[in-house]
């Protein structure tokens, strides 16, 4: 995911900030199925300002609330956050948790270089 991450985020970000749109941290990223193939799409997103607006290179969406979920605080660079997913639905699956909707990566902190950013995996569980 890294680097269809690093090819995407640089131009939104610049076409945000370009259209005056006021957005903060924490960045939200969310993964779903892309439905008949073994895709996934990618969902990257930010907490809008006061006053949200459509552009035509993004769209406001609102993720719905869960109930429950399974979370992991991730500290360190995307290349080892496939090995902590893989230990957050391990965990998940033995305590016979079931999966529903799609997961999310909250980045709490992503400024400076990756082995400093902070992330919380969350998986919604029934």
């Amino acid at each position: 995911m890294t680097p269809v991450i690093d090819r995407i985020l640089p131009p939104l970000i610049d076409a945000l900030k370009d259209s005056g749109v006021e957005f903060r941290e924490p960045g939200i990223f969310w993964y779903e199925p892309v439905e008949g193939s073994d895709d996934l799409r990618v969902w990257v997103s930010w907490i809008a300002g006061d006053d949200p607006v459509e552009g035509d290179a993004w769209q406001i969406v609102t993720l719905p609330a869960v109930e429950r979920a399974v979370s992991h605080t991730y500290h360190g660079d995307m290349a080892g956050i496939g090995l902590a997913w893989h230990e957050v639905m391990k965990t998940a699956a033995d305590a016979g948790d079931v999966f529903t909707g799609p997961c999310r990566e909250v980045y709490l902190y992503s400024d400076g270089p990756q082995s400093e950013w902070i992330t919380e995996l969350q998986q919604p569980v029934v």
